[in-house]
């Protein structure tokens, strides 16, 4: 097998909190998350989902995997936290992805943003899928601008100069 096909066997691990599955729900594109790669959340940010989204467990995506982190927290991840307040469910998924060396880390929590990358993970949010998806050639310029318009809609808060600079890089195809 060639290192072009090897390549493209491997499967990207992503792990997210409650924000990206929630806003990519309410703006009816919670299955680009599934296109990202092997999508994991852990039991706190399933049970939080659960409460914005009726019958979350019969309609939880069979593509999202619930799963527990496999090590305790760190100190200094405890020490972050505390500082930054981070929620259960942000902590979690910081806590999987680094048990998992998860390729991505999906929050909408600039918190939470904060601590991953001085974690060194690669960060992303709602909006931050939905470009991908447009640069990977999964959905059109044209339905992803449909999608920001719903994301800025949703629950998810975006600050107007972040979602025009979204926009800005669609028109630009700046991806």
């Amino acid at each position: 097998m060639g290192a072009q096909a090897q390549e493209r066997s491997v499967v990207r691990i992503v792990v997210c909190d409650t924000g990206p599955v929630l806003h990519l729900s309410e703006a009816g594109a919670l299955g680009l998350l599934e296109k990202t790669g092997e999508v994991l959340i852990p039991p706190i940010v399933d049970h939080e989902i659960g409460r914005h989204i009726q019958d979350w467990p019969s309609r939880r995506p069979g593509w999202l995997r619930v799963e527990s982190p496999q090590h305790p927290r760190a100190e200094q991840l405890e020490q972050w936290a505390a500082q930054i307040e981070l929620g259960a469910g942000e902590m979690e998924a910081i806590v999987l992805a680094k048990s998992r060396a998860a390729d991505w880390l999906l929050t909408d929590d600039a918190g939470a943003r904060v601590v991953a990358t001085l974690l060194g993970m690669e960060v992303h949010g709602s909006l931050g899928v939905v470009l991908w998806a447009v640069a990977q050639a999964h959905i059109s310029r044209h339905e992803a601008a449909a999608i920001l318009d719903r994301l800025a809609v949703s629950s998810l808060w975006v600050s107007p100069a972040i979602l025009a600079e979204a926009r800005r890089a669609l028109d630009a195809a700046l991806l």
